[in-house]
């Protein structure tokens, strides 16, 4: 028997996925969240926060960056003739996140809070940069204007990677306890992914949307 590698269930969950208009509506749906996900106003926070003239800008441009990406992701559902739809929080990487960091109670007060921010913001970047691309492909197939879409979006991320770079290295007292942020950050960013990615390939699979054995060679 040959092993299927985590990326190869991966591509095959989003192609069976998207092979459905329930699937394609379902994605969507979970793109819309993430975009809208800015869980108790962080950007808000931040904005009163952070003194620089200039990076103020970037954390303002961030999030418009997101309720526009939210807005490209609400137009194709309207083309496809479908609505969003809720979707439940454990499928939500920024909630599971928030929960794990203490859902933003504590908010923004000083440099260390937009440093740690940043971090984290940097972490779940990245996981768009490298997972919008493989939602894109999925929909090349069946949807090309939607594949395009995630394309766009995933071109605006590796901007917002930068700028939570330079925002978080500023706010920093020196580079190793930004690394060290940046570490920590990935290692919570990851565990909420899996969490979220395991829920998801439950919720899909009781649905009919994927099947499991169709996501594992033999």
């Amino acid at each position: 028997m040959e092993s299927t590698s985590e990326p190869d269930i991966r591509n095959a969950f989003l192609q069976q996925l998207v092979a459905t208009s329930d699937g394609r509506q379902h994605m969507l749906s979970v793109s819309v969240d993430a975009e809208e996900g800015d869980e108790g106003g962080i950007f808000e926070q931040l904005a009163e926060v952070v003194d620089d003239p200039q990076l103020r800008q970037l954390v303002e441009r961030h999030r418009e960056d997101e309720v526009r990406h939210a807005q490209l992701f609400r137009a194709c559902l309207s083309r496809l003739g479908l609505e969003k739809v809720p979707v439940p929080d454990e499928l939500k990487i920024i909630r599971q996140i928030a929960d794990a960091v203490g859902g933003g109670r504590q908010g923004v007060r000083g440099a260390n809070d937009v440093m740690m921010t940043y971090a984290l913001l940097r972490a779940i970047e990245e996981r768009g940069v490298e997972q919008f691309p493989l939602i894109a492909d999925a929909f090349r197939r069946v949807d090309p204007e939607t594949a395009d879409v995630y394309m766009s979006v995933a071109r605006d991320e590796r901007g917002h990677v930068r700028y939570c770079e330079q925002i978080g290295r500023h706010y920093a007292p020196d580079q190793a306890t930004w690394e060290q942020a940046l570490t920590d950050a990935r290692a919570l960013e990851a565990a909420a992914f899996t969490r979220a990615g395991l829920a998801n390939l439950a919720y899909c699979g009781e649905r009919g949307w994927v099947r499991m054995d169709g996501l594992v060679g033999t």
